[in-house]
């Protein structure tokens, strides 16, 4: 009789533990749905906002000489490419205009696809490129120059362009138009051979995207740390005091130290995202499944926040970028004020 009673009451306490746990995901998907309707617009305001000043920044007189300038230009038009992108990919999105824009057809949704994976991938390779950039002047500082060109940074810009547009114009195959929706990954999940050869192209788009990135920034930005670490030491013991072009390469340093810690944290979670998708078997973005789909709404949120995040690191470790985004705003002010005199003026010598 007790072991009857121990066995019901371990399928009540189980039945009980599913209800919890599925009343627990049903809340934690609601208030991920209201954070989503506040943070999508807010954060394409940023973005847009935050990339276009980034752009104009790099364009003043102050900057506009400096090869890195290039890389910046390239990561804040990525960055808002990415930004614009991003609410045509959020199923609350389509629930709410009731179609998928991008589902037209297969031409329509293998273009909005290869433009998004471009812009993603071409934001990593440019963070790469300021780290690969900070990791010469920090440890080749006589050679930086002659290493750190204009010409040297544009072919890099053009071959990073280059490489990535073929890879996922080649990996647009897999993106197709299934019931109404746009998909990245449509492909016979029950041919061997067709499983093999889509796995094949989503390792080589997340090392592309995320893996080798992530080992480059964290291996250059641990020697920056490194070489900074001993300058510092070795200035300390010989005069004592602290040299003002070394606190501003500190600075710089800070900065990129921080876009990369964003990076990692926010942009590796999407990566394990569509791994998993591969693995289940089912489609990264429309899966409407309680538990994948709650970690898909969390991971898209982390990578929406990377893509607006740059321009606010910019302003909290550089007084340079800051005096530049004043100089931008007074300007404008002072032009807008003064055309409203003008108009004002005009307005007023018409009546006589």
């Amino acid at each position: 009789m007790s072991t009857i009673l121990t066995e019901n009451d371990a399928v009540t306490l189980e039945s009980s533990t599913r209800s919890f746990l599925n009343s627990t995901k049903s809340e934690i998907s609601s208030i991920i749905l209201y954070i989503n309707y506040v943070f999508l617009p807010v954060s394409i305001i940023m973005g847009i906002v935050g990339n276009s000043l980034t752009i104009l920044v790099m364009r003043s007189e102050r900057y506009i000489g400096s090869p890195s300038s290039y890389l910046l230009i390239l990561l804040a038009i990525a960055d808002l490419v990415a930004v614009l992108s991003q609410p045509f990919n959020k199923l609350l999105f389509i629930d709410l205009v009731g179609i998928d824009v991008r589902a037209f057809n297969d031409i329509t949704c293998k273009l909005y696809i290869m433009i998004r994976r471009l812009s993603k991938m071409t934001s990593s390779w440019a963070v790469v490129g300021l780290c690969i950039e900070r990791f010469i002047a920090v440890w080749f500082p006589l050679k930086a120059k002659l290493l750190i060109t204009k010409r040297a940074v544009s072919v890099y810009i053009v071959t990073v362009l280059v490489v990535i547009i073929i890879y996922t114009s080649v990996w647009s195959y897999a993106s197709k138009v299934v019931n109404g929706k746009c998909n990245p990954d449509v492909y016979d999940y029950t041919d061997p051979t067709e499983r093999t050869r889509f796995g094949i192209m989503l390792q080589g788009g997340t090392a592309i995207y995320s893996n080798v990135p992530t080992i480059l920034l964290v291996t250059l930005t641990s020697l920056i740390i490194v070489k900074l670490f001993q300058h510092k030491r070795k200035r300390q013991r010989l005069t004592g005091s602290q040299n003002s072009i070394r606190d501003q390469d500190g600075k710089i340093t800070a900065m990129l130290i921080g876009i990369v810690i964003a990076y990692v944290i926010l942009i590796l979670p999407i990566t394990v995202l569509h791994n998993t998708a591969y693995h289940k078997q089912v489609k990264a973005f429309t899966e409407r499944s309680s538990g994948f789909s709650l970690f898909k709404e969390i991971v898209q949120l982390m990578e929406q926040l990377n893509y607006c995040l740059n321009f606010f690191l910019y302003i909290m470790t550089s007084k340079q970028f800051r005096e530049s985004i004043g100089q931008i705003l007074i300007t404008k002010c002072r032009y807008t004020y003064g055309k409203q005199n003008r108009t004002s003026t005009s307005g007023s010598m018409s009546r006589y």
